[in-house]
């Protein structure tokens, strides 16, 4: 045959190989999951491990290398050799080979099998380190190495993949490995630059000896190893995934990897990648799509409301989960719960409650979040199970079922111990009319329902008359007469001592039940009459002109501390320069702090009254100033000795909303250097909590001027402005830092 047909003839003997090879083989198992090309396997994380042969053709690299570079190649096969052109010098070996460049030139790498196979193999093309042999001090200045850092969680963990270990990506030279090769079996330390609340994540790849990871952390002063290290005790097999380490940092500063072994030239690979502190997750009010991902510790806080569960799935990791929740404006600590990655675990909340926090602490974690709603017949409330004890008992927590209604979906939440269900129905007509109500259960457990309707007296509250049914011909139903008012309708299990022996809040399947209801009138009654008395008609006309007159004082008081605030803002704006004006006087002693401190805080409450320009002008020139087209920020350093706190650093702030309406909306003072800081106080008033400061709600050419005392030894701030505007979630960051020097003080 000619070369074009023999050229196709390999080819499609080639591909049919390839697939009986695919169907018939049992495939390569290991950690990640692979996919396999005609010629390469390629990892997850883009590396080339290994590739499929079919008996006959070979498989060959080549790459440069100059003298005092290494190379490293594990191999993981039955039948296949490697082949190793180094200085002219040809190398074999079946298992793995490591050696040292002594000349410029290009390394050829030829893999052969003699069967049809996946053969893989894990290859160091250059190992071009040059790690320190001892230990540096802390105060010692040494090049740092970087590090892949994750910014996106989402972009370096997969659940997807089976498991929550970081994604590196290319080869092992790329920037999320470390290599390195142990001469004559001499430790090395690697510095690495670490910012607080860093988590370093370290996995091997690689090893042709035992080999130990171990971790220091160094500030400018100290040394402290950490407790954790990584230790196999052989090599690594090619491709399998071996244990990961994490170690979590508090405090900025640098890490020193230390790497050693007993044997001698023993080459390593290893995943290194750091994850930045994700402690704290936003605010969510919206129960859609929730993760609650990180590592080390991440919180986060959720709105919701006493009929609204929880549901937690944890993923490869069972977690703990620490939460506190929110009930009649305080927040209550109820324990700690398990998550399995097995089987969701359900939250029922407090009654009253408000909000939830919850707190993680684990070396890595991601769990998912959904929200069930177990209120009765859509009321957004749990029917309480007993009636009002009385006519003047406000009966508005007991949902309203209409007298004519199809089927309502309701259920009796046994994990909380709710085992009846009372409505409350109301009846409108005349005096002395007569009417038919009749309700009717569905569901699949009716066998464990009993159904009551109580006919209540109007005037004393107590039981005219009352039917109580249970399943009979596979339904349940009631009908009875009763006049007009409020009656009440009760769903209960029969046997409550069954069903609840479960610890509260403990989840267990609930008893749903579908409730509606009918009506007819028998007798319309009498149509009531009442005649005017002249007496009422006198002194009504009378009583509303004084209760008028009544209403326009609030508007006279208002509109005179109007004119007050008015002309503090005027007189304001005559002084310009206040803060410096403030600062002469206190310098001079012809104030005291506390007076000058109390002349700001009315010129706060007055500035909002002149427009933007004309406040800055009052003030004086800010230290910083950003604006977008929707917002502008102001910020001015305050002369310490206006602070109520002692040692804390007063600020004051200005945010003027341009365009737009932000609701959530608050302010964060982060330090970008050392600890954060804590806010202390505000003037005005403001809710404040660690280092923010929450507004809340600003429409359009709102102006809001704030004096804000923080607590902390850092030396600068960065402010930032967070929320919701129209809707989205939105933020502003002024580029320039604060600085609060000596000079400054």
């Amino acid at each position: 045959m000619d070369g074009s047909n023999e050229s196709r003839f390999w080819s499609q003997s080639f591909v049919m190989i390839l697939l009986i090879s695919l169907v018939t083989c049992s495939p390569f198992v290991f950690a990640s999951t692979d996919v396999f090309t005609q010629e390469d396997s390629i990892s997850s994380d883009g590396r080339t491990v290994g590739f499929l042969s079919d008996g006959v053709n070979n498989h060959s690299r080549s790459w440069e290398m100059i003298e005092g570079q290494w190379l490293s190649l594990t191999l993981d096969c039955q039948s296949c050799t490697a082949v190793i052109e180094l200085d002219g010098v040809n190398y074999q070996t079946s298992k793995e080979h490591t050696l040292q460049a002594q000349t410029n030139g290009t390394v050829q790498m030829t893999i052969t099998s003699t069967e049809s196979e996946h053969v893989y193999y894990s290859l160091i093309e250059v190992i071009d380190e040059n790690y320190q042999k001892v230990r540096p001090s802390p105060s010692e200045i040494v090049e740092l190495h970087t590090i892949t850092k994750c910014v996106e969680l989402a972009s370096c963990i997969d659940p997807s993949r089976g498991n929550l270990r970081a994604i590196p990506h290319g080869e092992y030279s790329s920037p999320s490995f470390l290599t390195g090769i142990l001469e004559q079996s001499m430790a090395e330390y690697i510095p690495i630059n670490i910012s607080s609340g860093d988590t370093f994540e370290l996995e091997t790849y690689h090893a042709t000896g035992d080999i130990t990871f171990s971790v220091y952390f160094q500030n400018q002063t100290t040394e402290t190893l950490h407790n954790e290290t990584l230790q196999y005790t052989h090599e690594v097999p090619t491709n399998a995934y071996e244990e990961v380490k994490y170690w979590h940092f508090d405090n900025s500063g640098r890490a020193i990897l230390k790497v050693e072994s007993s044997d001698v030239n023993t080459a390593w690979a290893a995943k290194t990648i750091l994850h930045p502190s994700s402690e704290d997750i936003p605010f969510f009010t919206n129960h859609s799509n929730i993760t609650l991902a990180g590592h080390h510790s991440t919180r986060t806080t959720i709105a919701i409301n006493e009929t609204q569960s929880l549901v937690f799935h944890a993923q490869h990791e069972s977690v703990e989960i620490q939460i506190r929740q929110l009930v009649s404006g305080n927040w209550i600590a109820s324990g700690k719960i398990e998550v399995s990655n097995v089987e969701p675990n359900v939250f029922y909340p407090y009654p009253n409650v408000s909000a939830v926090q919850l707190e993680v602490l684990s070396q890595v974690h991601w769990i998912d979040i959904a929200s069930t709603d177990f209120s009765d017949i859509t009321s957004g409330k749990e029917a309480p199970s007993v009636r009002p004890s009385s006519k003047q008992t406000d009966n508005s927590s007991w949902p309203l079922i209409p007298t004519e209604t199809s089927p309502l979906a309701a259920q009796l939440t046994l994990s909380i111990h709710d085992i009846a269900d009372v409505y409350r129905f109301e009846i409108e007509g005349w005096e002395e009319s007569e009417h038919i109500i009749q309700v009717v259960l569905e569901g699949s457990e009716l066998e464990n329902l009993k159904l009551e309707v109580w006919n209540i007296d109007q005037e004393n509250w107590e039981e005219i008359d009352s039917r109580a049914n249970i399943l009979s011909n596979g339904e349940i139903k009631t009908t009875l007469e009763v006049g007009r008012g409020t009656h009440f309708v009760r769903v209960a299990v029969l046997n409550s001592t069954n069903l609840t022996s479960n610890s509260w809040g403990e989840h267990v399947e609930p008893i749903e039940y579908l409730i509606s209801s009918s009506y007819n009138l028998i007798d319309e009654g009498n149509e009531p009459y009442f005649p005017p008395d002249e007496n009422a008609e006198k002194w009504g006309v009378r009583a509303r002109f004084f209760l008028g007159a009544l209403f326009l004082v609030p508007v006279v008081l208002f509109s005179l501390s109007y004119r007050r605030s008015k002309k503090s803002a005027l007189d304001l704006l005559m002084k310009s320069e206040q803060l410096q004006s403030l600062k002469k006087r206190l310098d001079s002693g012809d104030s005291t702090p506390k007076q000058s401190r109390r002349d700001l805080e009315k010129a706060l409450q007055a500035v909002n009254l002149l427009n933007w320009e004309e406040a800055n002008t009052a003030w004086g020139k800010p230290n910083l100033e950003y604006r977008t087209s929707n917002i502008a920020l102001a910020v001015w350093k305050i002369d310490q000795r206006l602070a109520k706190n002692e040692k804390a650093i007063p600020v004051m702030v200005g945010v003027h909303i341009i365009e737009g309406m932000w609701d959530l909306a608050a302010l964060r003072f982060d330090s970008p250097v050392g600890q954060p800081w804590t806010v202390c106080h505000v003037e005005p008033r403001f809710l404040f909590r660690g280092e923010e400061v929450f507004l809340d709600t600003m429409a359009h050419d709102n102006r809001t001027f704030i004096l804000v005392e923080l607590e902390g030894d850092s030396e600068s701030v960065d402010i930032e402005l967070n929320g919701r505007m129209n809707g989205q979630a939105s933020a502003a960051r002024i580029p320039t830092t604060l600085s609060f020097g000596s000079e400054e003080e």
